[in-house]
């Protein structure tokens, strides 16, 4: 009998039609990851695989890391590709990372004229990511936040991966920074979470099926919202839309995942007969009103 994670990953590849092509893994060196990579290296061809592993360069242990992915892709015989990121800015550290990473994970598909990249993102991650968007305020899309033609453990919880990754004595590295409370992520991972499960042993399970649920919905929404390939709209037609196809619309033509309060100063702004003239931004986009068209860049 075949265990969950195997059969998840295989069902996955079988799904997306993956089995011959040419495939990029996010390999961090953490336990998900590893886990990823062992679980990839068993079912499909070498010369189908390259690895991408990103050196942050931000702890004493980021070099030991890459070596260790390094080694691992060598015993396999995988391509293994590196990119150092540069000197990290003093804010919005989270968002840098992320934005270097999809940079790096561009170069590395075209190098190896691939077009899909896997993560090792799993059921545990999506709970994390569903609860911290819906403390900013994230609308009905938000609540589906993983695109999962890229993640073939997002139905598994982590601690399914960690039960597989003993069971097969693998090895891995320990990231000691996501013990580290000040980013928010790890907060709700290690105070929020575990208060959870009290409620909601089954957690994740729930979360996955709601994600699924807000999925729907949100693609249901989609098609009922106007087309704004003009960047532009009659402001007479945004304000006949239902509210919650005016919010929706606000978040699609937004740049980032706006917040709440955003939201609504934006609807204020616009059900209030603005002036001629006006500027709003709404998570990072300028609006501006004028003859009666609202419009964005």
């Amino acid at each position: 009998m075949k265990n969950l994670v195997e059969s998840a990953f295989q069902n996955f590849i079988a799904r997306e039609s993956l089995a011959e092509k040419k495939i990029v893994l996010m390999i961090s060196g953490g336990v998900d990851s590893t886990v990823l990579l062992h679980v990839a290296a068993k079912f499909l061809k070498s010369e189908n695989l390259a690895i991408l592993h990103v050196n942050h360069k931000t702890r004493a242990a980021c070099d030991a890391e890459q070596i260790f992915v390094e080694k691992m892709c060598k015993k396999l015989s995988i391509k293994f590709f590196v990119q150092k990121l540069a000197k990290l800015p003093q804010k919005n550290q989270e968002s840098w990372w992320r934005a270097e990473r999809e940079k790096c994970k561009t170069d590395v598909l075209k190098k190896f004229g691939a077009t899909r990249a896997l993560t090792a993102h799993h059921a545990t991650d999506l709970a994390e990511t569903m609860i911290w968007r819906l403390t900013k305020g994230c609308g009905v899309s938000g609540l589906s936040p993983f695109e999962i033609s890229t993640k073939p453990f997002w139905e598994i919880s982590k601690s399914e991966i960690e039960k597989y990754a003993r069971a097969k004595k693998l090895s891995w590295c320990e990231d000691f920074s996501n013990l580290n409370t000040n980013f928010e992520r790890n907060l709700i991972r290690h105070e929020i979470l575990p208060v959870l499960r009290k409620v909601t042993p089954n957690l994740e399970k729930v979360c996955v099926a709601e994600s699924k649920i807000f999925g729907a919905a949100a693609n249901f929404l989609e098609t009922k919202l106007p087309e704004i390939s003009e960047n532009k709209i009659l402001l007479t037609n945004f304000l006949a839309l239902p509210e919650i196809l005016q919010t929706e619309f606000l978040r699609k033509i937004a740049r980032q995942i706006p917040s709440s309060s955003e939201i609504d100063d934006c609807l204020r702004w616009l059900q209030n007969s603005p002036q001629g003239g006006t500027q709003k931004t709404i998570g990072g986009t300028p609006l501006a009103f004028r003859a009666k068209i609202l419009s964005w860049k």
